[in-house]
């Protein structure tokens, strides 16, 4: 596999880790006063890094089957046109606060609840993670568009799976340094850090917005440009 290829995987696995899922939630042990919460915060993120990775091998699997037999029936721009439109949806979505003041709410409104006392709060952590990585399936185009890439290349299935383990290790990483800064730094920390959640707070909306409408046009675009829409 090229280096280009590493690359790719690495830049959308960052972008992947901005998310609510793998950065904002996170932030709720990070704020707390007194020493990190490590125990709920590394079960938090094992287990939103082994959803994705589960997710992401059941998809590729899933993928490769569907591959074949439309490669058998000689049906490949049918699946042009499903791309296409669903870029165009994607692209239009990205313009509706409506729409992504839904999705990034959900996700908040979950958060906050960790931030409490009661019952709600001491759920299972586990629990929690996979809740935040459903509240997450409409957003994932980064991580879908990085399961493409490994399915274009010519790696064993348990290879792509490998990949696709150390994409979430990347995508659970920059909390990771951020929780080994805080506890390194202490009330250094502390300050940046409840202006970085609330900014992320702040621009929740904007952000996933900005994902679907850059993903919705490559889509789209490559999608237009096999069909030769536009001419050859």
């Amino acid at each position: 596999m090229e280096l280009t290829t590493v690359a790719v995987l690495v830049g959308l696995a960052l972008v992947d880790s901005t998310s609510i899922g793998t950065l904002v939630i996170p932030l709720v042990w990070l704020l707390r006063p007194g020493p990190v919460a490590w125990r709920p915060l590394l079960t938090f993120l094992a287990t939103v890094a082994a959803m994705y990775t589960a997710l992401g091998a059941v998809l590729l699997l899933v993928g490769q089957s569907l591959a074949s037999v439309l490669d058998g029936l000689g049906d490949v721009d049918a699946v042009r046109w499903v791309q296409l439109v669903l870029g165009v949806a994607l692209f239009a979505a990205a313009f509706s606060d409506a729409v992504m003041g839904r999705l990034a709410g959900g996700a908040l409104r979950w958060r906050d609840r960790l931030r409490g006392d009661d019952i709600e709060a001491r759920r299972s952590i586990v629990v929690t993670a996979a809740v935040a990585v459903a509240l997450e399936l409409p957003t994932m185009l980064p991580y879908l568009a990085a399961i493409g890439v490994l399915a274009a290349t010519d790696l064993a299935v348990g290879a792509q799976v490998g990949l696709l383990g150390g994409y979430a290790v990347v995508m659970v990483l920059p909390a990771l340094v951020l929780a080994v800064a805080r506890a390194a730094a202490g009330r250094v920390v502390h300050a940046p850090l409840q202006r970085l959640d609330a900014w992320l707070t702040r621009q929740a909306d904007e952000m996933t917005g900005w994902v679907f409408g850059i993903v919705g046009f490559l889509l789209a675009g490559d999608a237009a440009q096999a069909l030769e829409l536009f001419g050859a």
